[in-house]
């Protein structure tokens, strides 16, 4: 019986917000090596403070559209995990100002 556990230590767990507007941001500027990946959060209604628009997650080229350069849209109160090690790889858009993200990693 293999009784190994597939969880890490709280020391490696990093969380942060970004606000993000028109023009793209990197998700964070922590750089880190993430195992098992990162979830990016957009406040909802069942927040303190719910955005109210969408809010688009991709590369540096983001934008807050269904162009080709538009990213993966996230409304208010979803969620995505994504397999990336790196937060900082990763840029957000909105097409409204002041739209919250949240995300942890580990």
């Amino acid at each position: 019986m293999n009784d190994t556990k597939d969880t890490l230590p709280v020391s490696e767990l990093r969380s942060g917000h970004t606000v993000v507007g028109a023009t793209s941001v990197q998700l964070s500027t922590v750089t880190a090596k993430f195992r098992k990946g990162v979830v990016i959060r957009a406040p909802g209604d069942s927040d303190p403070t719910p955005n109210t628009n969408f809010v688009w997650v991709g590369g540096a080229s983001v934008t807050a559209d269904s162009a080709s350069t538009g990213g993966m849209p996230i409304a208010p109160g979803e969620s995505i995990t994504l397999p990336f090690e790196d937060p900082s790889e990763i840029y957000v858009v909105s097409d409204a100002a002041s739209q919250d993200v949240a995300w942890i990693g580990a």
